[in-house]
């Protein structure tokens, strides 16, 4: 149905090294939450001397800042991978796979150049589980938009 907003639970988070041509192969267990995704524009100021009110354009866009939250799954290989790549600064593809709303034949996807900024193991008391935090700055975004079913 149209009207109707789609969980969340069942969004894929997969990553690649290839800038260009990624195949989106190695998917990162775990993920619990990736911060705001997409970019905007910062109103801009263009009003000139004839002007009788402000007048406003569109800067250029940025996109929010990012802090990827996981529990740690010290065995799996690609989320090691994926924190090892953290560890070094890379600059890497990630795609997010939205789950698919009810009427669709597919979800919406994301697909951004992300530039890694670290890694760290969240503090963690004798109850919590163990959960890890890499910050990272969206470079670019190319949106797919879910596809009704015929």
């Amino acid at each position: 149905m149209a009207d109707e907003a789609t969980l969340a639970a069942g969004t894929i988070v997969k990553f690649d090294t290839l800038l260009v041509s990624p195949t989106f192969a190695k998917l990162i267990a775990g993920i619990l939450s990736m911060g705001a995704v997409g970019d905007m524009a910062e109103a801009k100021e263009r009003t000139v001397l004839a002007d009788t009110s402000k007048k406003y354009g569109a800067g250029m866009k940025d996109a929010p800042d990012k802090s990827i939250k996981g529990q740690l799954y010290a065995l799996d290989v690609n989320q090691q991978a994926f924190l090892q790549l953290a560890k070094d600064n890379a600059t890497i593809m990630v795609k997010v796979e939205y789950p698919t709303p009810v009427g669709a034949d597919t979800g919406v996807t994301a697909t951004m150049e992300f530039k890694l900024l670290g890694y760290e193991l969240d503090d963690v008391t004798g109850e919590d589980w163990m959960m890890f935090t890499v910050n990272a700055k969206q470079n670019s975004i190319v949106w797919t938009d879910a596809v009704a079913t015929p």
